[in-house]
């Protein structure tokens, strides 16, 4: 087993260089993919006490995971996400195949330099390992996190390994049944950290092993993600408050955390002394081991730090700084002096953006709104509005606003005459103003665009007129005339009558307008055509010179009797009409 590792490592020295990553840009492959990373993979056979692992050769095995992938769909007794809780992105590493899973190992590795900002590894994993009652402990699945030197020397507190045994489940695993295929053993996501404070400026080698049993059949896999910190202590400020007190902040982001003075926050507030001296103890979540945590020291130190600050405001705000209020754009230079611990200097650079102004002549009609910002405006007046804007300055929209607003009424609007005659249409509007006038249909009027015209319809027709509004917005009102057109030549001839000297209905005669000069004649004919009733040059609309029903003086049988009517118009004109009339009694 020593000969493997002592390969192991040497293979790691040779070729770290060609997937070592300067900094820590995509330690949690927040770039979707394994940049700055290598996967390989090789052989693992049974060696009788330990696993022996084969050459590395260039590896496939891995998923790229991230916050939308889910629970990983084997552990079925909790949740485990495939993202680390807080993260955005995790790899899978290591074969799922339920039949085809064993056989081989698969690595992630990487290394990177030191730096004062990323002298705090953080790293996390989860892992779902397959058993079964028959494989010997060294056939078994198996996960490794080994984090060492430039010289392959591992690192305290950094190496975490697990392979699953005969004799029980592993140390801080859950355990549940598989598709009646044994077991599975499993750990939730785990933190380890490892302050490399040390180690500025030297490479650090990252390397992470899982696989399944040396034979075929069971799996072995793991989620593992990453992040650098800087392991310092800092004021949230470079100076303390007006009241002397700091607030001291170690890295976010773990389980415990144990001050100096007691407190067992991740920040604290302090009453700031020169060369006070504080220090946290702080331990990951999940830790692998409560004995692992780290210490960091702090010192309050004399502080004269040089700010520069580009602000805008808008007309009428003010910039405090310091002591002082700023409503002018300039540079301002001031000196604020805190305590014995601290003076600085801040440089500000201020600009003053005048507020949006606008100024708008608006009309409307009545029974419409106009809407500025947030507000709505339906009556005349002038409106100052200002409207918020979340990235400029406020606009301040001042708005004269007219409502046009007019009544129209026609003099007449319902109109009944007879054919020939004219009637006069006129549209009144009751507010002055200029207005231009649209009747419709334009036929047999004398003026279609006036406010008053002559109508001479042939026949009897419905006028509409438009009024629109010329001072601004041409608004609209809208009246309606009807004109009832009768015929003046018609005459009205009854179809019964009943002579039997009631006074009511007793004789046969026509009806007729002033435009009928006279009837020239009028025939009554019986059923045989015969002649029996004939009356000529008769004044219209006169009982008397109607048939009273007799012929030859004695009474005509109820019945049907067929008429002939010549009407002559005051024109000269005649035309005759004819029908039938039934005799009642």
């Amino acid at each position: 087993m020593q000969k493997i590792l002592l390969f192991s490592i040497l293979f790691v020295s040779l070729n770290f260089s060609s997937f070592a990553q300067t900094d820590c840009t995509n330690i949690g492959f927040e770039l979707g993919s394994i940049s700055g990373w290598t996967v390989t993979t090789g052989k693992i056979t049974n060696g009788g006490t330990s696993t022996i692992y084969g050459p590395e050769e260039p590896g496939y095995m891995y998923q790229i995971t991230n916050i939308g992938s889910g629970n990983d769909p084997k552990v079925t007794n909790e949740k485990i996400l495939m993202v680390a809780p807080g993260s955005n992105f995790a790899i899978r590493l290591g074969n799922t195949d339920d039949a085809n899973s064993g056989g081989f190992y698969h690595r992630l590795k990487t290394s990177f330099i030191v730096t004062q900002d990323n002298s705090l590894f953080q790293y996390k994993f989860a892992v779902v390992l397959q058993n079964d009652n028959n494989h010997s402990d060294a056939q078994k699945p198996r996960f490794n996190i080994q984090i060492t030197d430039e010289n392959g020397n591992p690192l305290n507190c950094s190496n975490f390994n697990i392979q699953l045994s005969r004799s029980g489940t592993a140390s801080n695993f859950s355990i549940q049944s598989y598709n009646n295929s044994g077991n599975i053993e499993y750990r939730n996501w785990t933190i380890g950290s490892i302050n490399l404070l040390s180690y500025l400026g030297k490479k650090i080698n990252i390397e992470v092993t899982a696989h399944g049993c040396t034979e075929r059949r069971h799996f072995g896999y793991a989620y593992f993600d990453a992040q650098c910190l800087k392991s310092e202590v800092k004021p949230t400020a470079a100076c303390p408050d007006e009241n002397g007190y700091m607030v001291l902040s170690a890295p976010s982001g773990f389980e415990k955390y144990t001050w100096s003075n007691g407190e067992t926050t991740s920040s604290i507030k302090v009453l700031a002394k020169l060369g006070d001296k504080y220090s946290v103890k702080i331990l990951p979540l999940s830790s692998l081991d409560a004995s692992c945590e780290l210490k960091l020291d702090y010192t309050i130190k004399y502080q004269h730090p040089y700010n520069n600050i580009n602000a805008k405001i808008c007309e009428g705000e003010k910039y405090k700084l310091g002591t002082r209020e700023y409503t002018t754009s300039g540079t301002f230079i001031e000196n604020i002096q805190r305590t014995d611990i601290c003076d600085s200097t801040v440089t500000l650079n201020l600009t003053v953006n005048p507020l949006l102004t606008k100024s708008q002549e608006i009309a409307i009609c009545a029974g419409t709104t106009f809407k500025v910002g947030s507000e709505i405006y339906n009556v005349t007046g002038l409106y100052t509005t200002i409207i918020k804007n979340v990235n400029q300055c406020d606009s301040v929209i001042t708005t004269n606003l007219k409502v046009i607003d007019f009544d129209v009424t026609l003099q007449n609007q319902d109109f009944d005459i007879l054919s020939g005659d004219s009637v006069l249409l006129k549209a009144i509007v009751l507010t002055t103003g200029n207005y231009s006038y649209t009747w419709q249909p334009a036929l047999d009027l004398s003026c279609a665009y006036c406010a008053e015209t002559w109508a001479k319809p042939s026949t009897s027709r419905q006028y509409t007129v438009y009024v629109s509004s010329l001072d601004g917005k041409p608004c609209e009102k809208v009246k309606v005339a009807n004109i009832s057109v009768r015929n003046c030549g018609l005459v009205f001839i009854p179809d019964a009558f009943s002579p039997n000297n009631d006074g009511k209905n007793d004789t046969f005669y026509a009806f007729a307008s002033g435009c009928v000069k006279q009837i020239k004649n009028m025939k009554v004919f019986d059923r045989w055509g015969e002649v029996i009733f004939w009356k000529e040059n008769i004044t219209p609309s006169t009982a008397s010179n109607g048939w009273d029903g007799t012929f030859n003086g004695l009474p005509a049988d109820v019945g049907i009797y067929a008429y002939n009517v010549e009407v002559e118009l005051n024109d000269g004109t005649s035309y005759t009409t004819q029908g039938s009339i039934t005799l009642m009694r």
